[in-house]
């Protein structure tokens, strides 16, 4: 007898053995009951078991037999199969024809989901198993692969691409006859594939200009849903690992571009072939070509008459030349009445900073004894000043010093100090500049075969003489300083056939050769043509200026200090050398001249430059090398 055990849960963790506890109910007695393999239940798994199904595909089958059988459709409405679609391998699913094997041969992509569903129930219920017990099943297997694709949009644009039923030829480009019956049929079939709904038709030859176009602009930037995963070799399912599905994946995706690479390119190929094909491109190139030629004969009757018009405007100007001259002529006059003007105001704008220093002392303290240097070493400052700076720099110098009148003379002076400086800088480039110029100039004149005499201290004097006598503004300046070094550059007893004629550009020449000399050597040659003139103090040779050249020196030559010389940066412990680097550099970036409306300004920017310093402690500092600058001229005194 057979022995059956029965194995309950284990008891919770808190149950006690030795506690009360109650019993329910009792286990009934085992016995021994015969059961017959039948009902639905039992059908229901021979059936699948003789198919071959999995309880689902099973349960589908079913419903689809039963929703067939409750539709009650005409049979008559089916398609014929042939007797090579009814021996269709179910394997090869991807071989056969769904829309045959459904019925639908003649609707083929054109069939709704509807009429799928209905020649799928059609199907169903003339071939399903139950139906034909002693047959195959082989071709119903076919139906349900059909179904499966059919019934999922996916799946069904996946193998509408690869239809076989599809044609891919299109005309040749050497067809004969009528245009739109060889591509009107190709468009439309090939339109299938296009994403974007509804196709512009091709028309025919009464179509407008933007139709085409537009026609023309779609096919050529056609979007083609079309793609090629039922042509795929090699099926994934059957890959014995992840790494050979992966690899099976990319293999077929590569294949799926390439295929879908040469689909673009033959539409691209079909479409270029029908635009150059088409008689309505044809028509419009050639109306595009009679509107150009008409276009250019236009221009070339505007050029006609555009060559008339010069003439006549030519006339025009010519009768217009005379008026256009004395309207010269008033200009220039007007134009010498304002520079007179602005000569005026030049000499009221001197007179004016004058009387404010005449009045304050030069600047100089009023509490201690003032030495007629000091006074002179002041008013050479000025001279120099007034000497280079326009009206315009004159104004804005007066408007300084009027705003420094309520602080006194050390801001008098503070105001003089700075502007020098900055006028002693600016001359020290063009100096430098100056002899670049020369330098490259002489190198150049070197290499020239026609040279002139050298300049004669008689006729260099009697050039820095004119170079003061016409002043920058005047009219052809170079010229007259060019004649007036001619006629009083040479001793009367020198023959006129003799003397060198002199250029205005060797004027300019020479005269920027004399800015490069030494102060000294200046006043040598001037003392050649003033030899009796009140001597007056030199300007130091560390300072080259421009004015030099006009200012009169003493006919006694004066000597240069001998001894040493006084440094720029006098010693200050609250002053490190980077500290007085930084500012004088600062000095040169930010010259006074370019902040003559906005001192303030100035000062900030350098206060910026100079770490460590503020405005005020730079001012002070100014003034300190102000200070070294009147010791430096006495010594050279």
């Amino acid at each position: 007898m057979t022995t059956t055990a029965l194995y309950l849960p284990s008891p919770p963790k808190t149950w006690d053995a030795n506690k009360d506890y109650v019993v329910h109910a009792g286990v009934s007695s085992f016995f021994t009951q015969r059961i017959e393999p039948a009902g639905k239940e039992f059908l229901g798994v021979v059936r699948r078991h003789r198919h071959k199904r999995t309880l689902d595909e099973d349960e589908e089958v079913e419903k689809a037999l039963e929703d067939a059988e409750a539709e009650e459709g005409d049979l008559e409405e089916d398609e014929a199969e042939s007797p090579k679609l009814l021996k269709s391998d179910p394997l090869k699913w991807k071989e056969q024809d769904h829309y045959a094997v459904l019925g639908l041969s003649a609707m083929r992509y054109k069939a709704s989901e509807e009429d799928i569903k209905r020649a799928y129930r059609r199907k169903v219920l003339k071939h399903h198993p139950d139906k034909n017990p002693t047959g195959s099943d082989s071709f119903f297997k076919c139906i349900q692969k059909a179904w499966e694709v059919m019934s999922d949009p996916v799946k069904r644009r996946q193998w509408d691409s690869v239809d076989p039923k599809f044609d891919e030829d299109i005309p040749s480009a050497k067809a004969k006859g009528d245009f739109f019956d060889l591509y009107t049929s190709v468009f439309e079939k090939e339109s299938r594939f296009s994403k974007t709904q509804p196709i512009p038709a091709l028309g025919d030859d009464s179509a407008s200009r933007d139709d085409v176009e537009a026609f023309y602009n779609f096919w050529f930037n056609f979007d083609s849903w079309r793609t090629f995963e039922m042509l795929d070799e090699d099926d994934t399912d059957q890959a014995e690992s992840r790494e050979e599905k992966r690899w099976l994946e990319r293999r077929n995706k590569a294949e799926r571009t390439k295929r879908k690479k040469a689909d673009n390119s033959r539409i691209n190929k079909f479409v270029e072939q029908a635009f150059a094909a088409d008689p309505r491109i044809k028509k419009f190139r050639e109306q595009d070509r009679a509107a150009k030629d008409a276009k250019k004969r236009g221009r070339e009757a505007a050029a006609r008459k555009a060559e008339e018009e010069a003439k006549r405007k030519a006339e025009e100007e010519a009768a217009a030349k005379a008026k256009a001259d004395e309207e010269d002529k008033q200009r220039q006059a007007a134009e010498k009445k304002e520079r007179e003007a602005a000569k005026n105001a030049v000499r009221k704008e001197k007179k004016s900073i004058k009387r404010i220093m005449r009045d304050h002392n030069n600047f100089l303290p009023h509490d201690t004894t003032v030495s007629p240097d000091a006074v002179a070493i002041q008013l050479s400052k000025l001279d120099e000043i007034l000497e280079v700076l326009d009206v315009s720099g004159l104004e804005s110098f007066r408007v300084r010093l009027e705003e420094a009148i309520p602080f006194g003379t050390d801001s008098l002076s503070l105001v003089l100090d700075e502007e020098h400086m900055s006028l002693v800088e600016q001359k020290k480039q063009q100096a430098a500049a100056a002899a670049s110029n020369a330098a490259s100039t002489a190198a150049t004149s070197t290499a020239t075969k026609t040279v002139k005499p050298e300049w004669t201290p008689k006729e260099i004097a009697t050039l820095i003489k004119a170079v003061k006598l016409f002043p920058g503004g005047a009219v052809d300046r170079w010229v007259k300083i060019a004649d007036y070094v001619n006629e009083h550059g040479w001793e009367d007893d020198v023959p006129t056939d003799a003397r060198v004629m002199r250029t205005p550009k060797e004027s300019i020449h020479q005269s920027k050769l004399l800015q490069t000399l030494q102060a000294s050597q200046r006043e040598k040659l001037q003392a050649i043509q003033k030899p009796k003139e009140k001597p007056v103090l030199e300007t130091p040779p560390t300072t080259p200026t421009p004015s030099a050249a006009a200012t009169p020196v003493a006919a006694e030559k004066v000597k240069p200090p001998t001894g040493p010389q006084p440094t720029m940066a006098p010693p200050n412990a609250n002053w490190t050398a980077a500290q007085q680097i930084a500012l004088e550099q600062a000095m040169r970036q930010f010259p006074a001249m370019q902040f003559r409306e906005a001192p303030n300004e100035r000062w900030e920017k350098i206060a910026g430059v100079v770490e460590g310093k503020s405005v005020k402690e730079i001012k002070k500092r100014v003034k300190e090398l102000a200070e070294m600058v009147k010791n430096k001229k006495k010594q050279n005194a």
